[in-house]
This record gives structure tokens, sequence and C-alpha cells, in this order.
């Protein structure tokens, strides 16, 4: 499932779930990795120096993804770093707003809807035009199994958005040989040391003995679609059922 040569920027990739097995497992499969965080400094930089201590190219960009600001400022140091974006992998999202519908404050339902869509929204008009003339690209979100919806009716109700967001743009895209696709895992525990990160990673013991879903199962998905095997695989949910 290689994907040498290209360079994908991560949102999310420094703390301890999908974000940093995805960034992980790019850099094992040959692609130039940009670990973007908001606070954790020290967590994105020691994933990055973890795959440079393997071969791979990897770079720490610090940037808020729910803001404008942060976005451009993502692209622009990913561009002046590594040249380009080829891959785009959306993790970050909603809170966690537990009411009812009767209970919960249009306030906060209107802040996880903007938190799911404002990232998707603001990074493709800075990623896709490259991507489009190049003839080549990735833009993948991490949303929600489609039937096992969580207890919180505004969670559900932002990713639902996410998704719709992400494959309404699958037709645009394609048509620039741009694959637009959607992991949509239920929940999916994390993994508590970067050192076990890396074992998942390489497949090892752990990988083989997993009994459930772990981000690494998610990682190998994105793998996948970011390779020339997933060359033809556009507008999907692919979902990942948790036991």
């Amino acid at each position: 499932m290689r994907c040498s040569g290209k360079v994908a920027i991560v949102t999310g990739a420094a703390g301890n779930g999908m974000g940093r097995s995805i960034a992980l497992t790019l850099a094992r499969e040959g692609t130039s990795v940009v670990v973007n965080y908001r606070t954790s400094r020290s967590a994105s930089e020691a994933v990055v120096e973890r795959i440079r201590a393997r071969g791979g190219t990897a770079v720490p960009i610090q940037a808020d993804v729910f803001e404008e600001t942060g976005c451009r400022a993502l692209v622009y140091a990913t561009i002046r770093a590594l040249g380009r974006v080829d891959i785009c992998i959306v993790s970050p999202g909603a809170g966690w707003h537990p009411e009812p519908p009767g209970k919960l404050t249009p306030a906060d339902g209107l802040e996880d809807l903007r938190r799911e869509v404002a990232p998707l929204l603001q990074l493709m008009p800075l990623v896709l035009p490259g991507m489009y003339e190049r003839r080549w690209g990735r833009l993948i979100g991490i949303a929600l199994h489609p039937s096992k919806p969580s207890p919180a009716y505004s969670y559900n109700l932002g990713k639902a958005a996410r998704i719709h967001a992400l494959l309404l743009a699958q037709d645009a895209a394609w048509a620039h040989d741009v694959t637009v696709n959607v992991i949509a895992p239920g929940p999916v525990a994390p993994i508590a040391t970067l050192a076990q990160a890396v074992e998942l990673c390489d497949r090892g013991l752990a990988w083989r003995e997993r009994t459930n879903v772990s981000p690494q199962d998610i990682a190998e998905g994105v793998a996948f679609l970011c390779s020339e095997a997933g060359r033809y695989v556009t507008g999907c949910t692919i979902p990942y059922l948790c036991r």
C-alpha cells in the first residue's frame, strides 16, 4: 500500500488516538507527514522524532484547524516545508454535549456543527486547487459509524454534517482525479503510549492479538485509500464496527 513521494497533512496527530496512528502509518508507507497539533507541542515533536528515527520525513506544525487563520497557517507552512499537499486527513471535531434535543442549548449544538464542518470548509479551498492541478489527491474525513450513533444528539448531528459535507464534494473532486472518502468508526479506545502506537503500526504481536478496533485499524484504512490500490475508491463511507 505504498504512497511514496506524497505529502500529507494529518490534523490532530499529537494525541493518543487515530491521528497519531495515521501519521505513523502514512510515514511507514513512504509519505512525508505534517503532524498537526493545537496545544500538544511536545507530543507532536515526539511523533516527529520517532518518524525521523525510522528514516521517514515529518514536521510538526501548530495550527488550530477550527479557525480559518489556523487552516491557512497550516497549509502555507506545509507548502513552505514540504512543497505541496497531496493528502489531507481531517480528524478533530465536535466536543461532547450529551443533552437531548429538548435540553441542548443552541450555542452548544451550533458549536458542535461548526467544529465538524469548519475544518473542511476552511481547508478544501486551500488544498484542492493544487491537487486538481496535479490531478492527484486524497481528502479523507474521520466521522462516525452511520448505523451506530453515539448517545449524544449534538455529536451525531455534527458527524452527519461532516459526512455529507465530504460526500457532496466527491463529484467535483473526481473530475480532477481526486478522491474524497469518509472513515466512520464506532467508539475507538485510545492507545496509551507512543511506543504502543509504534508497535501496532509495525504490525507486531499487539496488532496480531488485538481483540477490538484500534486507532491502527483506522490508520490502515487511510493508508489503503491513499495508496494506488485505492485510486478508484471515492465517495465512500467506510465503517469500522467496534465490539
